[in-house]
């Protein structure tokens, strides 16, 4: 968990540069490194304990932030973080993490109204204050107010990817004794909602299990304490409960303990109707356990096939799995290549062959390279000069692999009118494109919509990207009739993306499942700016088995050879 906090220091120490209006490669350089540290797939510590110099090899880390991530690895504590935040008002870096807020409105709004607070943002706006200022008006007040209320809905749940990490430290740490036999997560975690509100952790062996939970480092405070379970709250917040049960009981407790409550009422039914109990404790037949040990028990035992956790909502699971016990949902082994990736030929941080060894390593047969078009300028979007002459780079580079294919493309922005900002005869040149919204998200519904659904007609697009525009915790969806999409994407042949970065994950159970009965391939795409991002897809593939995907339903579950034969379809 120390990646967490080190990426949060960054973070911080770049969002304070940017109130006192520091230089912008000053700024970005840290927010980079704050990305990069916390999607990478790698402990600090243990890197640094094993040879220091090893940190030279973390993308985007410079020798000024290796050096920063050494003090904090070893005295707790980032000096020029300390140093910053004293120069800055608290509340501030709230103000400034609200969607649509920057750091020149949380100046203005400081130096304006002494608004040093999100309590105080709010109460300026309510009086009607802030569109009295220069460049603001009633809208912008009126989206300010927005804003602030979605904050509070957006930031009171923990993202699957921050809570894999910090359950995984914790089993980490766990494992570490021998007082335990078996531990692992339960929950929402377990069942890979998007969003977690807090951590199941069950083990198995002795109470004195409890007292060595309790001793784990990153605990704040312990709240309550037993002989079987306790509740702490992190540093970070975060609560996690842990509960021992008896071995010969740990696959009962697992499958209570991941739920859902109304999938365990309707297992609990099914149980009854064959004069059996089932609970925490095991499958009971009078006062006999007759099974517990596993979960594959419990599902024999009622006469079920094994349902995965991911599916155990009561949505029609059961009823389902009856009809089709040998349903295989996709699994990260089946994906066969990424098809939306950016190089630091635009906004990333990694070289094309830096991708290309990364995703040669992850046994993917190919890897699309599709970095941004012209009008998004800030992420240096290619023009179609650039995007030709990457394309021969690509070209030539694809002469020298071996065992993987680099894919021309691009990621095209969808401008307001649904058009392009591309021309076609350079799209033309491409293997694959993607076309994404980044602009204009808060048109109505329809015109949302009827926007969507001209770049999907568009003949050669292949892939509609991260189509709600939701990042999980920071923004909400826009508008959009994701059915009429689904319609539209099915007519044309056009794949819809579930994009895999954590803070996306941006389609839900419901609309996978309604693709997979329309036909509608779904691209599992992690969207990844450095080669850190690729192993993201595992998060794609759990929300993909959450909405019931088989390998088939995956654009890329495909071979090479078929997948280029697909993309051909459209031209």
């Amino acid at each position: 968990m120390e990646n967490q906090k080190i990426a949060h220091i960054f973070q911080e120490i770049g969002d304070i540069l940017e109130i006192l209006g520091d230089s912008r490669f000053r700024i970005r350089s840290y927010h980079k490194a704050a990305q990069v540290i916390h999607a990478y797939p790698y402990h600090l510590r243990d890197i640094y304990e094993k040879d220091p110099k090893l940190l030279d090899d973390i993308p985007g880390i410079g020798k000024a932030l290796m050096e920063k991530i050494i003090e904090i690895l070893t005295t707790g504590d980032c000096q020029t973080y300390l140093r910053l935040v004293k120069q800055v008002k608290p509340g501030l870096l709230d103000v400034l993490r609200l969607r649509g807020i920057g750091p020149k409105k949380t100046k203005l709004f400081y130096d304006e109204l002494g608004i040093d607070s999100v309590i105080k943002l709010k109460d300026a706006a309510r009086r009607s204050l802030l569109r009295e200022l220069p460049g603001m008006g009633e809208k912008s007040e009126a989206d300010v107010l927005e804003s602030i209320e979605s904050y509070g809905r957006l930031t009171a749940r923990i993202p699957l990817h921050d809570a894999m990490i910090t359950a995984e430290g914790i089993l980490a740490y766990m494992h570490k004794s021998k007082l335990v036999k078996k531990a692992t997560y339960a929950g929402s975690l377990r069942r890979r909602r998007r969003t977690i509100g807090d951590i199941d952790i069950l083990a198995s062996g002795p109470s004195e299990i409890i007292d060595y939970f309790c001793e784990f480092p990153d605990i704040s405070y312990v709240e309550a304490k037993g002989d079987t379970k306790a509740t702490v709250i992190l540093e970070s917040g975060v609560q996690v409960d842990l509960r021992v049960v008896p071995e010969e009981s740990f696959g009962a407790a697992l499958y209570y303990f991941t739920g859902s409550k109304a999938h365990n009422i309707a297992t609990r039914k099914i149980a009854q109707k064959l004069g059996l109990k089932i609970n925490e404790y095991g499958v009971f037949k009078g006062e006999k356990s007759i099974a517990g040990t596993t979960e594959e028990e419990i599902f024999t035992t009622i006469k079920l096939p094994y349902i995965i956790p991911e599916m155990r909502e009561d949505t029609g699971e059961i009823e389902f799995m009856r009809k089709h016990p040998n349903y295989k949902t996709v699994s990260v082994a089946d994906i066969k290549g990424e098809l939306h990736s950016h190089t630091d030929w635009s906004d990333g941080d990694s070289t094309l062959e830096e991708m290309a060894a990364a995703a040669k390593a992850l046994g993917y047969e190919y890897l699309a390279i599709t970095d941004h078009s012209p009008s998004l300028k800030v992420v240096h979007g290619l023009d179609a000069n650039r995007l030709e002459a990457q394309i021969r780079e690509i070209d030539k580079l694809n002469k020298e692999l071996t065992g993987l294919t680099l894919l021309k493309g691009v990621e095209v922005d969808i401008l307001r009118d649904g058009s392009l900002d591309m021309p076609d005869d350079v799209l033309s040149q491409l293997d694959i494109v993607v076309a994404s919204v980044h602009t204009y998200f808060k048109l109505e519904e329809k015109e949302q919509t009827e926007r969507l659904i001209r770049a999907i007609r568009h003949p050669y697009v292949n892939i509609l990207g991260h189509p709600t525009g939701k990042l999980v915790g920071q923004r909400e969806a826009y508008d959009v009739d994701l059915n009429k999409l689904m319609h539209a994407a099915k007519d044309t042949g056009t794949a819809i993306e579930l994009n895999c970065n954590p803070k996306r994950l941006d389609l839900d159970a419901k609309h996978l499942r309604a693709a997979r009965d329309m036909g509608v391939l779904i691209a599992l795409d992690t969207d990844a700016h450095n080669t850190a991002h690729l192993p993201f897809v595992k998060y794609g593939v759990s929300i993909a088995r959450r909405g019931w995907l088989e390998p088939k339903n995956v654009l890329n579950t495909m071979s090479l050879p078929k997948l280029k034969k697909h993309l051909n379809l459209k031209k």
